[in-house]
């Protein structure tokens, strides 16, 4: 019976790849300029799961310096997690996330299951002895082995969280209702759980964990459960059901979860080509709060408004608001004591007056403010629009070098000279450094219909992308936006993106980053 068991839970590993519809996008990608971690190998003699031996693995991220305490994450089944070529490729995926702060500094524990010494090797590790006995079991026995084995045994080394709250466990089909149960019986050990086609079958009781979460009170514990329409269907239950029975559990009690559904079988493509996703959601109440790549639309008659605002990896706070200007308004202000800002005449002609100089501007012009520079705007047109940025960095402010790099200034875009190139042409406003940011660079593009400007690439700094014209695609992670004339693409630190000219004619739009 056990080998049966067993066989059961293995399933999965016969159809891996059997599917194609679901494919790793650039969050799954390597990028030389991404910092790397590093991947150690091990092996362990457990006391809790005696005369068995696993192996293991450890990926420290290139920021951990043994400062501050780090977050942890478990996988079970490791090497499936690890594969370089394989479904989920989770180092690269924390290279990624962790370089774009949508994760914290976070070491990666990926264990694979028990097996007998006295045994024959297996012929893979999903055909190890004590797979079903460590996964399947709904009982704190595996929790334990961690919480009492592996996990001390890596914090002789390793600065380690002890708040629950920064540790997460994840696992696939057996591995993944083990990782829900390591959260159900320890809370206060893990707080996160990330179930990939989990068990949740009558294999060796886990069937009984809807009607458990119904019955009890709520525990600490955040959810990702994810699983496919043809997943498995036998004597032991049907996979889809169950998840979905653990869905209207988790929602019944309220708890902080999310379940997504697909058209997969029992392998890992869905769940490693939404792993970037997943744990982007997993992890969103352990890092800063910062503004949301994506865009921002702005309807062609649009009144003022703010169209994002926030945190950056630079900046404290940034706030980038559409404006509008009406002749007979007279004079607005545009001095701020504290933050830097800078003005891109969207519509219109308006007249810029610093301190140095006044001139009047039309469209894609820019006007660049240094911290408590004074200046106003009035339209000389009977109305003018405008994009407004307004922040203030997280470093020191240095208006000295702001200064020295060409000071507060008024840009006219009809001045600058176009240079055409294979994919369109380029117009090059700066590249300087300001009071806030020792790297500012702006400049417009002209990209030829039906191409990309690039594949998709990181960098970084943060980046701003203003459609003058036309209609276009970006790549922003592994989601796709589409913006027109007017809107706004915000692509933070770090984040893969690629922009595409959709349309039958060659667009228009402003590139405008800084760090």
């Amino acid at each position: 019976m056990k080998n049966q068991l067993l066989l059961i839970t293995l399933l999965f590993c016969f159809n891996i790849r059997a599917q194609q519809s679901y494919k790793l996008g650039p969050n799954s990608w390597k990028y030389e300029k991404i910092p790397t971690g590093t991947i150690s190998s091990h092996s362990w003699e457990s006391k809790i799961y005696p005369n068995t031996v696993r192996e293991y693995s450890i990926y420290i991220p290139a920021q951990y310096d043994g400062s501050q305490a780090a977050a942890l994450m478990v996988f079970q089944d490791g090497h499936t997690y690890l594969k370089e070529d394989g479904d989920f490729r989770v180092p690269v995926v924390f290279d990624n996330l962790i370089s774009q702060g949508k994760m914290p500094i976070t070491i990666g524990l990926f264990i694979n299951p028990g097996h007998d010494l006295g045994a024959e090797p297996p012929e893979s590790p999903w055909r190890v002895s004590n797979r079903s006995i460590e996964y399947d079991e709904v009982s704190d026995t595996y929790v334990r082995f961690l919480t009492e084995e592996l996990i001390p045994e890596l914090k002789k080394t390793y600065k380690i969280s002890d708040d629950p709250k920064m540790r997460a466990i994840c696992g696939i089909s057996s591995g993944g209702i083990c990782a829900f149960t390591a959260a159900w019986f320890k809370p206060d050990q893990f707080h996160r759980v990330l179930s990939h086609i989990g068990s949740f079958t009558d294999i060796r009781g886990g069937h009984n964990y809807p009607p458990m979460i119904r019955k009890s009170d709520p525990k600490d514990i955040k959810v990702f459960l994810q699983d496919g329409q043809n997943d498995l269907d036998n004597r032991f239950g049907n996979w889809w059901l169950a998840n979905r029975q653990m869905e209207a559990a988790l929602k019944y009690k309220e708890y902080d979860y999310r379940f997504v559904g697909g058209e997969g079988k029992h392998d890992g493509e869905h769940g490693g080509a939404i792993l970037p996703e997943s744990l982007t959601w997993l992890w969103s109440d352990a890092v800063p709060d910062r503004v949301p790549s994506g865009v921002y639309p702005v309807a062609e008659d649009s009144e003022e408004k703010k169209l994002f605002g926030g945190e950056t990896r630079s900046l404290s706070k940034a706030n980038f608001q559409l404006g509008r200007l009406g002749k007979e308004e007279g004079v607005r202000n545009l001095h701020h004591p504290t933050h830097e800002q800078i003005l891109i005449v969207k519509e219109g002609s308006i007249e810029v007056s610093l301190e140095k100089e006044t001139k009047i501007v039309g469209p894609n012009s820019v006007a660049f403010l240094l911290p408590d520079e004074k200046g106003s705007i009035r339209a000389t047109t009977p109305t003018a629009s405008y994009y407004r940025m307004v922040y203030i960095a997280k470093s020191k402010t240095d208006v000295k070098r702001g200064e020295e790099e060409g000071g507060s200034s008024i840009i006219d875009f009809e001045e600058l000279s176009y240079r055409r190139h294979v994919r369109g042409g380029v117009r090059n406003f700066f590249r300087r450094s300001t009071a806030m940011c020792p790297y500012y660079e702006m400049h417009v593009t002209n990209l030829n219909p039906g191409i990309k400007s690039h594949e998709p690439h990181v960098h970084s700094a943060t980046e701003i992308i203003l459609m003058i014209n036309g209609e276009t695609e970006m790549e922003i992670g592994n989601e796709l936006f589409r913006g027109k004339k007017g809107d706004v693409y915000f692509i933070g630190s770090d984040v893969p993106h690629a922009i595409k000219n959709i349309g039958d004619k060659q667009c228009q739009y402003f590139a405008f980053q800084w760090e």
